[in-house]
């Protein structure tokens, strides 16, 4: 009897352990599946923020490029009136000179791009389309920073010296500059900067920062958009 007993517990126990143990792992399958439900929904709730934030600064860098051109335009035009030794052209060349004395860097915000970056997201993404296009998108951002930096020590070492030195800058700073400088100080000898070596080389070297700066915009846009389409293409999906 003693025995019979001693079994039915045994089994009894054995019984209640397997099924304590099937009652754990449900649980954790369903917290799993749970966390893993609420993972999902926070990265499609990226991607729609993200989509956003990439429309607009897509616009931004078109908007930037268009800038860019102009100042391209006058430094172009400003060579090539050195180049001719035209004195009539003297006017002219004073309003273009503005735009080799102006640095516009880069910008651009992405907040929640960052962020979603910053959180992991991106080992949790499956589409190796998706997952590239993040990684392109972060070495764009590397490419903009130095091609920023290379802008401003230019400016800094090279182009701002040489015009303090020679140049009465409130004569041809750009339009919108002009208005609220100070006319006067010492008159520029514009004339003189036909053969100066140094100028020359200046505008030459501002006007290849300029074409380079160009290039990245092409290139950002290019990552911007083909990120934008495989988000949207994850989202059609969800």
């Amino acid at each position: 009897m003693e025995n019979n007993n001693t079994g039915k517990y045994l089994k009894y126990a054995i019984g209640e352990i397997i099924l304590v143990v099937v009652g754990i792992l449900l649980a954790l399958s369903i917290n799993n599946w749970n966390s893993g439900r609420i993972e999902q929904n926070s990265i499609i709730n990226y991607y729609e923020r993200i989509s956003i934030e990439l429309d607009q600064e897509i616009a931004s860098a078109i908007r930037q490029k268009k800038d860019n051109d102009t100042l391209i335009h006058k430094n172009q035009r400003a060579l090539r009136i050195l180049n001719s030794k035209n004195l009539d052209s003297l006017e002219v060349l004073k309003n273009l000179l503005g735009a080799t004395a102006t640095n516009w860097t880069s910008q651009y915000s992405f907040p929640i791009t960052n962020e979603f970056l910053k959180q992991g997201y991106l080992s949790k993404i499956k589409n190796e389309s998706l997952k590239a296009c993040f990684k392109n998108y972060s070495k764009a951002l590397k490419h903009i920073e130095y091609t920023n930096n290379y802008n401003n020590v230019q400016y800094q070492n090279t182009i701002e010296p040489f015009f303090i030195k020679n140049i009465n800058y409130s004569e041809i700073a750009l339009k919108d500059y002009r208005k609220d400088l100070i006319k006067g100080g010492p008159r520029t000898e514009f004339a003189q900067l036909y053969d100066n070596l140094e100028m020359w080389n200046i505008l030459t070297f501002k006007l290849e920062s300029l074409k380079t700066e160009s290039n990245r915009f092409d290139g950002t846009v290019y990552v911007l958009e083909k990120l934008k389409s495989q988000i949207e293409s994850e989202l059609t999906k969800g």
